[in-house]
């Protein structure tokens, strides 16, 4: 039952993440598990099996089924690899918009997910179908936001770029340090 409360607030869990949250040990052990739970999920291969509610398993836990045949499996679950990463954050706020104006002007950007670890506010960016030109462009409204936050003394951001390739991970570093933004990059392995 906690993996259905789990999957109505993270939306899609790839098998290997389940297994990991919920210690489940052995490969067989999390098949039984998730054999049990079968009439309530979805599931889409992905390089492993995904799963989501269905509309039983969203009924069952009060919840609602938010994946649709078009939704973006494999970036909702590269973004749950960071949730795992840094220790499940108790503020974990999904597509979180964060709002604010500079000299006159109001700017918003939606982060894929925010939260803070280690006092430490994090704006995280799953970049795996991003055209490049989009992420330059996000690194400039992170640099205002950012500048906007330390004026305001307000907590010390971090930019989690979560990405595919050492080479994208080259540029990202590379445009961060340009407009002076703090940043992180992780590459999927």
């Amino acid at each position: 039952m906690k993996i259905l409360y789990t999957l109505n607030s993270l939306q899609a869990l790839s098998r290997s993440q389940i297994q990991h949250m919920f210690d489940l040990g052995s490969k067989r052990n999390a098949n039984r598990v998730l054999q049990g739970i079968r009439e309530y999920v979805h599931t889409k291969r992905i390089v492993e099996d995904v799963y989501y509610l269905n509309k039983k398993g969203a009924d069952m836990v009060a919840g609602e089924a938010t994946i649709r045949r078009n939704s973006p499996l494999e970036h909702i679950v590269m973004r749950n690899d960071i949730y795992i990463f840094y220790h499940y954050p108790r503020d974990w706020k999904a597509e979180a918009k964060t709002r604010w104006a500079e000299d006159g002007k109001e700017y918003h950007v939606v982060s894929d997910a925010r939260f803070k670890y280690h006092d430490l506010l994090y704006f995280l960016e799953v970049d795996n179908t991003q055209k490049m030109i989009e992420n330059r462009r996000k690194i400039e409204k992170y640099m205002r936001l950012f500048r906007t936050i330390e004026k305001k003394r307000l907590g010390d951001p971090i930019l989690l770029f979560y990405t595919l390739s050492d080479t994208r991970k080259k540029q990202l570093e590379s445009w961060c340090r340009e407009d002076g933004v703090k940043c992180e990059v992780l590459v999927k392995r």
